[in-house]
Formats: structure tokens, sequence, C-alpha cells
């Protein structure tokens, strides 16, 4: 693994003054023209983000497209009738639902489906928001608009790999590779934060959401640092090919060649990274919360233990701002749905709720977030046996600094009714802009930034939505 570098074309680690963001930002912009991309930057360099205390975001990343209207289900009659009719086989019985205080926009209750008693009790606790029919959006769009093709469009629409990288760059109508969470590194980069880590951590597998034009994520296994086999692999390596090996690399350092010289750079980078991590996980010591491991739930369990161990050995690294990636798949249930769904909402309950158990041992609850994204939601409809790549979707925040309650607004369940553009296909009524926007704000970055890290944000009338 050599992708560790953190400031890759900043080797010494110092902060990026103003005339190295934009060097770097136009030598990666290419014919997107990352420079656009981050519109507004002149004033948003004038800007300081907060780096005050610690503070961390956690992407719990469903792939494949949850279905959040069978996560999130009305339990007041009227409610509850138009799902049942809508999901035809697919509706969960209302007996089976787990009850949740407060009623959302439309005036109904709501429950939790039955096998997430853990994220019913954080909710009901006062721990957690829930953002209702939330989802890729280039502008404020109406029902009538989506179907009739009135107003710009995200970019192939249902695609799992389009609706994937729109929700982890922001940016919609337009095909990028820096995420918003890149940028958000990238933007604090500029203003002097030096990270001896990486502000953006990936545990849970490759992403666009923490690629930064200048600042790459660093890679952490769920075991600790990730080794190289050309200094950690004795059995090819020993002795004298170790040395001959290691020489070259050095020998690499400042080559003519570019090329030959970043790639000993990076190679560099990455195996002083090995020894920086390590270390510090050891002298923190792991967390004592035990996490659950479930066959087949791609090491949710392990990743949540990494990012805690990471979290707790934040004094150690030295890093008062982090930003966290993991990821279950097997949420396209185009068949199986029941039972498929019901078991992966088991692993995320019990993880998020473990999770959450680490950071009060630690006593971080108050500085850390976690929230869900997913590819999209899933249509209304049932195929037969499970549900089709839709829009609209529910989420949930949780943190000790969140707002509890019920946020956004809840779309009318009807096939055919007034929030459905067709086949069952909810359109949002906010926009994955406004979600991130207002996680990055409580992470630190001012509010006349928003907008650079943001570009479509200044499409919707309420940039922030007031959970955090």
């Amino acid at each position: 693994m050599t992708h560790q570098n953190t400031q890759n074309a900043n080797p010494a680690g110092h902060g990026l003054n103003r005339r190295d963001f934009l060097s770097f930002g136009a030598k990666a912009a290419g014919s997107a023209g990352i420079l656009a991309t981050m519109g507004g930057l002149q004033s948003a360099l004038a800007a300081t983000a907060d780096t005050t205390g610690y503070k961390a975001l956690v992407c719990l990343y469903l792939a494949g497209g949850n279905n959040g209207f069978n996560m999130i289900v009305p339990t007041t009659a009227a409610g509850y009738s138009t799902y049942q009719r809508s999901r035809s086989n697919l509706a969960l019985a209302q007996s089976s639902l787990l009850p949740l205080t407060g009623t959302a926009s439309d005036g109904y209750s709501y429950g939790l489906h039955g096998n997430c008693p853990e994220l019913a009790s954080l909710f009901n606790s006062g721990r957690m928001a829930i953002l209702g029919n939330v989802g890729t959006l280039v502008q404020p769009t109406t029902t009538a608009q989506a179907a009739g093709g009135q107003v710009p469009l995200p970019l192939q629409l249902f695609s799992h790999s389009d609706q994937q990288t729109a929700w982890w760059t922001s940016i919609a109508n337009r095909s990028e590779r820096f995420g918003w969470a890149g940028r958000v590194a990238d933007l604090y980069a500029s203003q002097g934060y030096r990270s001896q880590l990486s502000m953006n951590i990936n545990v849970g597998g490759a992403n666009y959401w923490q690629e930064g034009a200048v600042v790459n994520p660093y890679v952490l296994g769920t075991g600790g640092a990730p080794t190289l086999l050309s200094t950690a692999d004795t059995f090819y390596r020993g002795g004298l090919r170790r040395a001959a090996s290691q020489d070259l690399l050095n020998q690499s350092l400042g080559n003519a060649n570019m090329l030959v010289a970043e790639y000993g750079s990076i190679e560099a980078n990455a195996a002083s990274k090995v020894g920086i991590v390590n270390t510090a996980l050891n002298a923190a010591g792991a967390v004592a919360t035990p996490f659950p491991v479930f066959p087949g739930d791609n090491g949710l369990g392990y990743q949540f233990r990494a990012v805690a161990n990471c979290i707790k050995a934040r004094s150690q690294l030295g890093d008062s701002r982090q930003i966290f990636f993991v990821r279950l798949g097997g949420f396209d249930t185009h068949n199986n749905e029941l039972g498929g769904q019901a078991a992966l909402l088991n692993m995320v309950s019990k993880n998020v709720a473990a999770f959450w158990a680490a950071m009060g041992e630690i006593g971080l609850q108050n500085n850390v977030t976690l929230f869900s994204a997913s590819d999209f939601g899933r249509s209304l409809g049932s195929n037969g046996d499970g549900s089709d790549h839709a829009w609209g979707n529910h989420h949930f925040i949780l943190g000790g600094a969140v707002k509890p309650g019920w946020y956004g607004q809840m779309p009318n369940l009807a096939i055919g009714g007034p929030n459905d553009m067709g086949a069952g296909r909810i359109v949002p009524t906010t926009s994955t802009d406004q979600y991130s926007a207002t996680l990055a704000r409580w992470f630190g970055v001012a509010d006349s930034d928003l907008t650079t890290v943001f570009p479509n944000l200044g499409n919707f009338p309420t940039r922030t939505l007031g959970f955090l």
C-alpha cells in the first residue's frame, strides 16, 4: 500500500500558503476546472477554519442504496395505510416497528425497523436526529419539474457509481474526482493547518469523498497501519535483498526523472507513517468496548473499532480534526429485500451502538458526529422480491452535539402521489449539499467557506439544516 501520503506535494508537512493552494488546484484542475469548482476562492481564503478542541466526522456508507422507507416507517394509521398499499408484499408489519418519540413534518409518528433496537434507543434518548427525504440535487426540484426534465437533474440519476460520486463530491451536475471531505482538508491546509497523519482517514475502502487536490487520505487498516511490501516482506526482501530495495528507494528521492522521484517520495512517506501510526496506537492502547462481528458484514465491527482506536490516539497523533469513512455493502436489494435488509440493519444498529459506547468510554461523545449516507433510496413498489433504484432517502445523524429530533420534509408515500416522479421514485426535498454543509459547519468550516466546499449550495434557500 503506497497511497498514504497526506500532502504529497508538500512532503515537509508545512502548511500551504495561498500561492501553493492555487498552484496545486490549477495543476489538478484538468478540463473540469477545480478553480471553478471551488468558487469564491479569494473570499474563502480570507476566512479561518476552526481548529479549537478536537472534532471528528464519521461517515457510515450503506453501499448499494439502503431502502430508507423500510428503515423508518410511519406508524400513524393514515401514513401506515398509504405505506402498506405502496410497499405491497415488502411492507413491514406495523406491530414490528419500534416507536420513535415526536412527530415528523407531516404530523405522523414513525417507527424504526424492528432490527434496530439500539438505534431506536439512541434516538429516543436524545442522541440522534433523522433527516427525511434527502438526495442529490442541483437545485430545488418539484416532482413535476423532475418528471418533465424542466430543471437540471443529477448526472446519471439512478446509477450506482454516478450517484455514489455525486454524494461524495456534492457536485451533482458534473463529474468530479475530489470529494467534499477532500475539499475541507484542502481548505484547512491552505490556511496553515498541518496534520501529522491526514485529516481524512479511510478505513472502508476507496472513495472519492476523501480525495483532495492537495491532501490525500490515509488508508488505515483494521489492524493498524498497513505495512509496505518493500520494507516488511522479509521472505522476499530479507537481508541483502531488503537492503538493496531500500537503497533503490533512497536513490529515487531527488531523481531527475519526476515520476521516479515522486514514487520514491510517496513510498518513503508511506513507510514513515507505519511507525507513526503504530507507535501512536500502541501508546494510546485499544478501546475496551467490544464490537460485534457478523458473517458477511464486510468487517464493519473491525472498521468501527479501528476508527475508535484512532480517535483514542488523537493526542499521540497530534491531530485536532479527523474525518473517517467506513462502509457496509449489500444494500442493492433487488431481491430478498426483507431478509437481506433486516440482517444488514441489525449489523448497523449493533455496531453504531458499540461505537457510541466506545466514544463514551474515552469521553468524546460530544466531539464526534456519525452520519449515514447511501447511493440513493429505493422505489416504493415491489418488483416481486425487492425494490429498484430510486432517489430520495432517509438518514440518521448521531452525536453529543446533535440536536435530536426530526428534520426535513417527510414525503407522501403513495405511488403516483405528489412526491412520486414515476415508478415509485420519490423526489428529494432536501439536498445532500445542505446535509453535508451542516456537518462541515459543525466540523469547523467557516460560514463564508461553505460555498467553496459546496459550489451548488447557493442554489438552495437554506444552507444548513440546524441538526448540529
